[in-house]
C-alpha cells in the first residue's frame, strides 16, 4: 500500500479496534485478540494486503458460520519433536499459533519441533509466525496451501494455490532474516487491493477466465494467478500443497474452497505446515549471528547495480518498516479508514483517532 494521501493511526489503537470487531463477531477474548495482533503485526511489517483490510472478511467468514468461533482444538504429539493439530475450523491465526507454540517447545525439549494443522483457514502473512521464533534463537517455516487460484507450469487453468511460505533466522545485530513469498508473481492479496482501489495491475501476474493475460484486476479474481519463475514457482507451490494439505490431512490440490466467496457454511479445508529449529542444536547461537553478521556485512558492501540505492536482505525492509510504524504509526488508505469506520459505526465501537 503506498504512503501518500494516507492517515497515520496508532498500532496499539488499532489493534483494539480490531480486537472488539472480533470480539463482536463471536470470538472470544484471547482468539479476538490473538488475531488482532496478528493483523497489525502485517501491517507493522509492511504487509498490508494482509493486515487490518481483512477485518470485513473474516467477520463475513464468521457471520455465515464458515469459520467456528469457539473451536474444540485437539493437540497429539505421534513423536517427541511433532504435533499434529486438528483446529476444528477455528480462525487460521488461533490453530497456526497452536502449532507454533508447539513446535517451539519441542525445539527447547529436543532441539526442533515440527507441526502439522488440519481443519484450519487463512492464516494471514506466514513471516507472523516465523520472525518471533528468530527472536527465540531458531531458525522458522511456516507455509500454507490457498484455494484454487495458480495455474500449474503449462496450464492455463487453476489447480494450486497461490501458496505462501516463510523463513526466518536470527540476523545477528539486525532485523531478523525474513523470506516471505507466495509461489504466484504476485500475493492474491494484492490483486484484491488493487480491484478495492480501482486501480490496474502488472502485465504478466495473471490470466483472465479465458485464458488471456490481463491487467484488470476483477478479470484476473475471475481467471488464474500465474506462478513466478515458471516451473519453479510451480514446483515450489506444490511443494507447500504438499507439505501443509497432503501431509496435514487437510485440502489439496484444488480441495480448498476460497475464503472470499459464499459457498454457504461449507468450511475451507485449510491446512499449514511449521517447523522450528533451535540454532544451539547445531551450533552456539552467538557463533551463529556472528555469522549472520559477516554474511549480512559482505552483501551489503556490494557494489549497486543501476537502479538501486541499497543492497538488501529479505526482512530488512520489513524489520525496519516495523521500527518506523511503530513509531510513526500505521498508514490506511481512504478507502480501508472509510470501510472500518463504517464497521465500527455498526457495532457500536469508537473509532480511534488518527495520528
Amino acid at each position: 500500500m503506498g504512503e501518500c494521501n494516507t492517515a497515520r493511526f496508532d498500532a496499539s489503537a488499532l489493534t483494539g479496534l480490531a480486537a472488539a470487531c472480533f470480539e463482536h463477531g463471536g470470538l472470544p477474548a484471547s482468539d479476538a485478540r490473538m488475531v488482532a495482533d496478528t493483523l497489525i503485526t502485517a501491517n507493522l511489517r509492511g504487509l498490508d494486503t494482509h493486515g487490518v483490510v481483512r477485518i470485513l472478511a473474516y467477520l463475513k467468514r464468521l457471520g455465515t458460520g464458515r469459520i467456528n468461533a469457539t473451536p474444540d482444538i485437539k493437540v497429539s504429539s505421534p513423536m517427541p519433536f511433532s504435533t499434529v493439530v486438528d483446529a476444528d475450523n477455528a480462525m487460521g491465526p488461533v490453530g497456526a499459533w497452536a502449532a507454533m507454540k508447539a513446535c517451539e517447545a519441542a525445539a527447547e525439549r529436543v532441539g526442533i519441533g515440527a507441526a502439522t494443522v488440519r481443519h484450519s483457514n487463512h492464516f494471514g502473512a506466514a513471516s507472523i509466525y516465523t520472525v518471533p521464533a528468530a527472536a527465540k534463537g531458531c531458525i522458522a517455516i511456516a507455509m500454507s496451501p490457498a484455494s484454487r487460484s495458480l495455474a500449474p507450469h503449462g496450464s492455463r487453468a487453476p489447480l494450486l494455490g497461490t501458496n505462501p511460505f516463510a523463513v526466518a533466522a536470527p540476523a545477528g545485530r539486525h532485523p531478523a532474516w525474513s523470506l516471505d513469498i507466495a509461489a504466484s508473481v504476485a500475493a492474491r492479496g494484492h490483486v484484491r487491493l488493487a480491484a478495492q482501489e480501482g486501480k490496474p495491475i502488472p502485465l504478466g501476474w495473471a490470466l483472465d477466465a479465458e485464458g488471456h493475460q490481463t491487467t484488470d484486476p476483477q478479470a484476473a479474481l475471475s481467471g488464474t494467478m500465474l506462478p513466478f519463475s515458471g516451473a519453479k514457482g510451480s514446483g515450489l507451490a506444490m511443494m507447500v500443497d504438499i507439505m501443509g494439505g497432503v501431509l496435514s490431512g487437510a485440502g489439496f490440490a484444488g480441495d480448498i474452497h476460497d475464503w472470499t466467496l459464499d459457498s454457504g457454511s461449507a468450511p475451507s479445508g485449510v491446512g499449514h505446515f511449521f517447523l522450528v529449529m533451535k540454532i544451539e542444536a547445531f551450533m552456539p547461537l552467538g557463533e551463529f549471528e556472528q555469522r549472520m553478521d559477516t554474511a549480512i556485512a559482505r552483501l551489503k558492501a556490494l557494489p549497486e547495480a543501476e537502479g538501486f540505492s541499497e543492497v538488501m536482505y529479505p526482512g530488512e525492509r520489513s524489520g525496519q518498516c516495523a521500527i518506523n510504524r511503530r513509531r510513526d504509526g500505521i498508514p490506511l488508505s481512504g478507502a480501508v479508514v472509510t470501510s472500518l469506520k463504517d464497521l465500527a459505526t455498526s457495532f457500536g465501537i469508537g473509532f480511534p483517532d488518527p495520528l
